[in-house]
């Protein structure tokens, strides 16, 4: 049964529930500039597709390596965007038991914890994903600029 609450109570427990939601902004703009990256990664898979498929093949074998690297880097995206999302998600669940537990008195300090450490651990993970990501974009710079072997 609710027991009637003080204006002030009620705001203490909006405020305990909503202080999360700056991490959700956080994660949030780390998921943008994920998805901006794919959608770059899907163009210039495109384009160089497109040059294979017009290529002589004697030419192939550069393409092919720059594909094959794209297509590791798609994945790897998607997997940060996995662990970014889910980080996100936990983050919501935990603002919900937090609101709850305030609200209904419930002890959800271990369940609270417990979602905080898994969020925070895969949106760690996320970003080293990320940047392992980023490294294989710099070897697909390093191929683009060999000379072509002959």
């Amino acid at each position: 049964m609710l027991s009637p609450f003080a204006p002030a109570d009620i705001l203490r427990i909006i405020q305990g529930a909503i202080a999360p939601v700056v991490l959700i902004s956080g994660v949030g703009l780390l998921l943008l500039t994920l998805t901006a990256r794919l959608g770059r990664i899907v163009d210039r898979t495109r384009i160089l597709a497109a040059e294979r498929r017009a290529a002589p093949v004697t030419e192939r074998a550069g393409l092919d390596a720059q594909l094959a690297i794209l297509a590791h880097r798609a994945r790897l995206i998607r997997l940060a965007v996995a662990l970014g999302a889910s980080s996100v998600a936990m983050i919501g669940v935990l603002i919900a038991v937090l609101f709850l537990g305030l609200l209904l008195g419930w002890n959800v300090a271990l369940a609270a914890a417990l979602l905080f450490v898994a969020s925070l651990l895969s949106l760690v993970a996320a970003m080293l994903v990320f940047v392992r990501e980023l490294f294989q974009a710099l070897t697909a710079l390093h191929l683009t600029l060999q000379p072509p072997q002959d």
